[in-house]
């Protein structure tokens, strides 16, 4: 049996339009779907990869910046260290020629400034001459620490009836605020 050309040509084409369409077709779009889903992986992966470069940059560019930073959290300190501010005051106290008789530390507040912000109060009995006195205040004022000056209370004894000398030391009660996180 001998078929005709043209039929079978047209019965061939009709099975592989009817294979494609059902089987070729579905894998075509399962392609497409792959080829999508490639093309947003490769975005998100660049945009984190040129997010990476930028944080590496700025990383760099802070770490030019390592000692300024290190200031900062010095005058804003993350919580209020005792020891390390008395050891300042004392230090400053004798590089200034001040005798520095007592330190009384009142508790941390919230400072009205702004709430994360804690202020400690902190009362000096200081003995020396104004010059001393003079040199430690400008000391603690160009110091790192954020420190301000609340009160200064000067005590002179009365010369007494013999001695005409001018008292040239004095008792000195001075009150600062220091502020920490």
């Amino acid at each position: 049996m001998e078929l005709d050309k043209p039929i079978t040509i047209a019965i061939i084409l009709f099975i592989t339009l009817v294979l494609g369409f059902y089987l070729v077709l579905p894998k075509y779009k399962t392609f497409q779907g792959l080829l999508v889903k490639l093309g947003e992986k490769e975005a998100e992966y660049q945009g984190k990869a040129a997010y990476f470069v930028e944080v590496t940059k700025t990383y760099k560019e802070l770490m030019q910046y390592q000692d300024s930073l290190k200031k900062i959290d010095t005058a804003l300190p993350k919580s209020f260290l005792t020891a390390p501010l008395i050891n300042f005051i004392y230090q400053k106290g004798l590089e200034s020629g001040l005798i520095i008789q007592g330190i009384s530390i009142a508790k941390g507040t919230q400072s009205n400034l702004d709430s994360k912000l804690k202020e400690t109060n902190i009362s000096l009995n200081l003995f020396g001459s104004y010059s001393a006195f003079k040199t430690f205040l400008s000391s603690l004022e160009n110091s790192a620490r954020l420190i301000e000056t609340e009160s200064i209370s000067f005590s002179i004894n009365p010369l007494s009836a013999g001695k005409s000398k001018i008292q040239e030391t004095f008792p000195i009660k001075l009150s600062i605020k220091v502020y920490s996180y």
